[in-house]
């Protein structure tokens, strides 16, 4: 009965129809990701990839096998960028800069299915598995690394909505969900591959219970262990008021809209002044603050003191800023103190800035081809990660794409930040699934920092998790509206935040140590048989 069992579970599909497993763990990634968020088929989705590099020998077959899966669920997955893309150039640059982006995240996937294929000549499963799922989180570390870094698409990041899995994140950083992950699905494979060195089933068991053994004790420990960490909260409650202008980026765009697009924030300022009887902060997205809007309202300095004076309350806020002495420009969070004539001196420029967007290294050479004179690559990157002194509180922020890392809000919170403000304009993205990609990185930031995290956007998604990456505050996307955040800064300890990318580097250590046991098993026969 059980060999009958293991025979019928054993799918083989060779020669053409096996590059069919490429697309299926293509089509599985896509549904687990919005607006599918069928996130438990994330945990499935490599596993035809590893009956592909089961059936194709390491070369270059089984590296087109990752790079067709990565191909067409990038494709999907980064269609939105053509929407910002298009805003300000011809459609058809839209559609290069997803194609050319999609290819370039896909090799990671192509280098995975090269490494899974050696791995598996290797008949030692546990070290190959380990290494298999070790090999993923470097190439994750390593495609968000560089010039064209980014995370969007990061397997873990499929499960934002399951925050019971979160703490996972605050012992081992966000890499060690996607290790988990792939460790699970390498173990389910190993039960079910009955092409071992038996040929049976008994052998497929007997190699993939320390497997499953080890995921169990990964997965428990990082479940349990954070509870042992105290939460700390203040006695006093804060009253944070979150603005959301629901501006489109038409609008913004428009240099004749300026003005009005700022005292629209500050007429919902004020009505939330008038609906909240105390507030302590009030929040404003990205870039409010722009050269066009001085340009076009020469008095929006003082009416932003006037505002914080008549609240009581200090206004943090996106503003583009810059500095007369060097002529860089920054895209920065800056603070209007009450009773203050001008904005305070604490700054926060954002570091990570959009490749090819906020900073362009051949600006004037697109300009010329296109015939154009559209100002790319105007922002220079911040050198300081200071978080905000408050009367209340320590609050850190960090300026929209930077939310898909972990070291600016790392950082952060290291130098004290209790709570961290994301500032974003997604309006760039209208009503595409770029909005949902975006706002579910912000609660695994706040579990591997332990403190809460509250994005606030012009349009698409303001909300606010909890220390332990759990939503507890949210307004209504695409409209118009404010908010009061009630929070009492619950917060606790990690060990992401005390050690920082230290799993990664455990990862890439394990790699090498198995390199080398592999390299040696292939001399030892080589050096018998001279």
């Amino acid at each position: 009965m059980g060999r009958c069992k293991y025979k019928y579970l054993n799918i083989n599909i060779q020669g053409k129809a096996a590059g069919l497993w490429p697309v299926l763990s293509a089509l599985l990634l896509i549904f687990s990701f919005p607006p599918f968020n069928k996130a438990y088929l994330a945990w499935f989705a490599l596993l035809p990839l590893f009956f592909y590099c089961r059936e194709t020998p390491p070369g270059k077959r089984a590296f087109m096998g990752g790079l067709l899966t990565g191909f067409i669920f990038f494709l999907y997955l980064y269609s939105y960028m053509a929407l910002s893309v298009n805003f300000l150039f011809p459609p058809y640059l839209g559609y290069l800069v997803v194609l050319l982006s999609s290819f370039i995240s896909s090799l990671y996937f192509a280098f995975f299915t090269l490494g899974v294929a050696f791995s598996l000549q290797w008949r030692r499963p546990l070290l190959s598995t380990v290494a298999a799922s070790s090999l993923w989180v470097l190439l994750e570390y390593l495609r968000a690394a560089g010039l064209l870094g980014h995370s969007g698409g990061f397997l873990g990041y499929s499960q934002a909505d399951y925050f019971l899995l979160l703490p996972v994140v605050s012992l081992y950083g966000y890499w060690g969900l996607p290790f988990l992950m792939v460790l699970f699905q390498a173990a389910v494979f190993t039960l079910f591959n009955t092409k071992g060195p038996s040929n049976g089933g008994r052998w497929a068991r007997s190699k993939s219970m320390p497997l499953l053994l080890l995921f169990s004790v990964m997965l428990l420990a990082g479940l349990w262990l954070p509870s042992f960490f105290p939460v700390q909260e203040r006695d006093e409650t804060l009253r944070i008021a979150l603005v959301q202008g629901n501006i489109t980026q038409e609008d913004i765009l428009d240099p004749a809209m300026a003005a009005s697009n700022f005292l629209k924030y500050i007429a919902l300022s004020k009505e939330a002044s008038s609906s909240y009887s105390k507030i302590d902060l009030l929040v404003w997205p990205e870039t409010v603050l722009s050269y066009n809007v001085f340009r076009k309202y020469p008095g929006a300095l003082e009416e932003l003191a006037s505002l914080a004076k008549a609240v009581g309350a200090p206004v943090l806020l996106g503003a583009m800023y810059e500095d007369t002495a060097t002529g860089d420009v920054y895209n920065s969070i800056m603070l209007q103190r009450p009773g203050a004539p001008a904005l305070d001196a604490q700054r926060y420029d954002k570091q990570r800035l959009v490749p090819f967007a906020e900073y362009f290294p051949f600006n004037d050479m697109l300009n010329k081809a296109l015939k154009s004179a559209i100002s790319l690559g105007s922002y220079a990157p911040g050198r300081t990660w200071q978080p905000f002194s408050l009367d209340s509180f320590m609050a850190g922020g960090i300026v929209c794409f930077e939310s898909y890392f972990s070291q600016p809000a790392l950082r952060k919170a290291r130098q004290g930040a209790e709570h961290l403000f994301v500032l974003t304009n997604d309006a760039w993205f209208r009503q595409s699934h770029g909005l949902d990609q975006h706002i579910r990185v912000a609660p695994f930031r706040a579990a591997e920092l332990g403190i809460g995290v509250t994005q606030v956007a012009n349009t698409g998604f303001t909300r606010s998790y909890d220390y332990r990456g759990k939503e507890i505050f949210a307004l209504p996307p695409h409209q118009e509206v404010v908010g009061l955040l009630e929070t009492t800064l619950p917060r606790r300890q990690t060990v992401y935040r005390l050690w920082g990318d230290y799993f990664v580097a455990f990862c890439a250590g394990f790699l090498v140590f198995c390199l080398g046991a592999y390299i040696q098993a292939a001399v030892r026969p080589s050096k018998r048989g001279g």
